[in-house]
């Protein structure tokens, strides 16, 4: 089942579908323009407006993956209580790590909401749209203060770091692919054109980020989008294990890299502390092994950050058993995959890689409060588990 392109018309939203539409412009809006705290709430505030705007998307039974995948977010709730239990936890603390669920549960009913009232295409052509307008404004703001090329560039928008900003950038770049891999042949010169078009301010504002992990991320997801086979089911969890081992690999080698390729130590080149901090955390692991530390620990160095990894950050906050679980419901969405359209499948799958590549330097904590990873990890999960053969006209599009 293939994307339309960008030539077909466009479709018509009224009624509650238009409420739909204007939470997800709120959620992008919010996201890629609007820093911190505010943007944070706006974001919610889409999600739900999103959600409302079907009054009967909790009434009729939903698609058994998207059960099953509410069903994971409140497991791993309750083992966080449970930790946060044994951990004697404050409960203002407590109650903020556990809200962090419930916002998770709601961004997988979004997605479902979405997929059925938008479809694949006009997502990834908002997604496109958002991003691109985001980095001409931040290029933009970056010039006129008379700041060079070379200094480090912070995008607009919630992440208020380059890092996950860069993430949330490169959202969008699978999205432009996604658009172009699905379009009829041949291709039009004006969608080609407007894609184009569209990726290039995308580039260059990742790449003043120099946020390293991200870029190689979405290197590694590109190359394995240009596979000759499907990527899915367990070629697609090695693929995403895979994609999280390099990066990990590149950091743990990045002295003898630096001593290489560098002469200096500045952009691109600057150190890294992520081995001293990974050292740390596996300490920390070793201490707590079953329930972790709780996802209120907060280190009090000002080297050590957070964790750094998406899956050293997880043993580290939740235990071992709980990121031996994530990684087996992980297998299982990848499974589930191989059954779905094909044109999602292909645009989850690059998103989970991404998110894997991601987590091998950054995203301590997959199921943190609302941020870019919302954009390129939770939601395409929810775009997948919510797909079922009779909502396949929805996700065409």
């Amino acid at each position: 089942m293939a994307l339309p392109s960008t030539s077909a018309p466009l479709p018509r939203f009224v009624g509650r579908d238009a409420i739909c539409v204007a939470g997800f412009a709120l959620l992008l809006s919010s996201a890629y323009f609007i820093a911190k705290n505010t943007s944070a709430k706006l974001m919610i505030a889409g999600l739900v407006m999103i959600v409302l705007s079907d009054p009967n998307l909790l009434r009729e039974r939903l698609p058994r993956a998207l059960m099953a995948g509410l069903a994971a977010i409140g497991g791993f709730a309750a083992w966080t209580a449970l930790g946060l239990l044994v951990n004697r936890a404050a409960v203002g603390p407590a109650g903020e790590a556990l809200a962090s669920f419930a916002l998770l549960a709601l961004v997988l009913l979004a997605g479902r909401r979405l997929l059925a009232c938008c479809g694949l295409r006009f997502i990834c052509g908002a997604l496109l749209a958002a991003a691109t307008l985001s980095s001409v404004l931040t290029l933009v703001l970056h010039l006129s203060a008379g700041l060079p090329f070379t200094e480090r560039l912070m995008p607009l928008g919630r992440a208020g770091n380059p890092i996950p900003a860069a993430g949330g950038l490169c959202v969008a770049l699978v999205a432009a692919v996604a658009l172009l891999r699905d379009a009829p042949r041949p291709r039009s010169r004006r969608l080609v054109a407007w894609v184009a078009g569209a990726v290039l301010p995308i580039l260059v504002v990742v790449g003043m980020t120099q946020s390293r992990g991200p870029i190689l991320a979405a290197v590694i997801t590109f190359a394995a989008m240009l596979l000759p086979w499907r990527a899915t089911g367990s070629r697609l969890f090695a693929t995403a294990m895979l994609a999280w081992g390099l990066i990990t690999a590149l950091i743990v080698l990045d002295p003898w890299l630096r001593s290489l390729i560098c002469i200096d130590a500045l952009n691109f080149c600057r150190p890294s502390a992520r081995m001293q901090i990974w050292t740390t955390v596996v300490e920390l692991v070793g201490q707590r092994p079953v329930f972790g530390l709780t996802p209120i620990f907060r280190f009090d160095d000002p080297v050590l950050v957070h964790a750094h990894n998406g899956l050293f950050g997880t043993a580290m906050f939740f235990g071992i058993p709980a990121m031996i679980a994530a990684l087996v419901l992980v297998f299982a969405y990848c499974r589930h995959l191989e059954g779905i359209d094909r044109s999602l499948s292909f645009f989850c799958a690059s998103m989970l890689i991404f998110s894997f590549g991601y987590m091998g330097s950054d995203l301590p904590n997959p199921f943190s409060f609302v941020n870019m990873h919302y954009f390129f990890l939770w939601l395409p999960i929810a775009f997948g588990l919510s797909w079922s053969p009779g909502k396949a006209a929805d996700a065409r599009g």
